[in-house]
């Protein structure tokens, strides 16, 4: 490898864009992920790979495309690849020759060329390293990936190798991929808007299969807080289902909504799942919320600071008992006490006058006659100075 005049710069450069490629390939294609269409043929050809462009098929919104490119070192001398650099965070290649594995990848360090070394019962080495070597008549492969997770449309990619070979000192591997929608949810997403923890909402979806024309949804995943059915409907021999959902009332002091998972028989399991947004109101709101700052406090001097608590249920609400967790002085010097104003409840925190200088922290803990919320912890701090 020393008597090489120069050294080749392989160069990896993934391109994240769309494309329409249709390419073809020799061979017959290899299996590929569950709920993908199997790659079509590839073209091209140069004296070392047979196939230099490939495309890997079509996949429904999960999986990893993969495509295999064969080649051949035709030279009596050994080549040298080196210097790989990439530029996008959606393929990774694996080469594959003379016994050894490398990788480039561009997550979680790009530009970075790895050698795997497998070792029966260990964990595998891993070493960068600079450059790989072909030998002379050496064979070997390049496997290219590309992410289909949550891809609609095309998806392309490339590979860009410098070599030492004076006959072929540049050639381009392509590679592409088509994201489609296995099924078709309407709306897209559910928005049920603001509600409160005791009320319920229903709302409505109606899900096709651009792929399959008749299909069936075989369960629903469980799901706190919701509950669903789901009707099949025929029109023009296309199935469709709708499924009606409710969701509320929470068993907590906020939700958020949720993901509905739909188990169906289509490419032997395939889901989906239907998104339902909400912002649920607790059973009671605080304000100024659950962190009261006091600030400073000159020596000498009261403060009075108030915790309003609102239901959100019509519930006549009390407190039950106040009491101090954690206080950084002592009790003396600290109180709080409770009156109505109209539906809400107002704690009143109260530093005396006599309160020594230093850091006052601590936490209120107000007892609560709620059914749902049984107490509220106001955390509080400041200084006295």
């Amino acid at each position: 490898m020393s008597n090489h005049r120069f050294f080749g710069v392989l160069a990896l450069a993934v391109a994240c864009g769309l494309s329409s490629a249709q390419d073809q390939k020799p061979e017959p294609p290899k299996a590929v992920q569950p709920g993908g269409v199997a790659p079509k043929a590839g073209t091209g050809g140069n004296s070392w790979f047979p196939v230099t462009s490939r495309d890997l098929g079509t996949y429904y919104g999960q999986g990893d495309a993969t495509g295999v490119f064969t080649f051949k070192n035709p030279t009596d001398k050994a080549v040298v690849w080196s210097t790989l650099s990439g530029s996008c965070q959606c393929a990774k290649v694996t080469i594959r020759v003379g016994g050894r594995v490398y990788e480039l990848s561009s997550k979680p360090n790009p530009n970075r060329l790895t050698r795997v070394t497998k070792v029966p019962g260990q964990p595998d080495q891993i070493e960068q390293v600079q450059q790989i070597t072909i030998e002379a008549g050496q064979e070997g492969e390049v496997e290219a990936h590309l992410d289909m997770n949550g891809i609609t449309g095309p998806k392309q990619a490339h590979l860009d190798v410098h070599t030492s070979d004076p006959a072929l000192p540049q050639f381009k591997l392509n590679f592409n991929a088509n994201g489609a929608q296995l099924f078709a949810i309407s709306p897209n997403e559910v928005q049920l808007n603001k509600m409160t923890w005791s009320e319920s909402r229903e709302f409505t979806v109606t899900v096709t299969s651009p792929l399959q024309k008749d299909w069936k949804i075989v369960r629903m995943d469980d799901a706190k807080a919701f509950s669903a059915t789901w009707e099949k409907v025929e029109n023009n021999g296309v199935v469709s289902w709708v499924i009606k959902g409710k969701y509320g009332p929470v068993d907590g002091e906020t939700g958020g909504g949720g993901v509905l998972k739909f188990t169906t028989d289509v490419q032997g399991g395939a889901s989906f799942n239907v998104r339902v947004l909400a912002f649920v109101q607790g059973p009671l709101e605080v304000k100024p919320g659950a962190f009261l700052t006091l600030g400073l406090i000159r020596k000498g001097t009261s403060l009075k600071k108030e915790v309003v608590f609102e239901p959100n249920d019509g519930k006549d609400l009390q407190a039950v008992s106040l009491k101090f967790e954690k206080l950084t002085l002592g009790s003396e010097f600290i109180s709080a006490t409770s009156r109505k104003d109209g539906n809400k409840l107002v704690v009143e925190l109260a530093v005396s006058d006599q309160a020594p200088a230093g850091l006052l922290k601590g936490d209120l803990v107000v007892e609560l006659n709620h059914p749902l919320v049984k107490d509220k912890k106001i955390m509080f701090n400041g200084f006295i100075r």
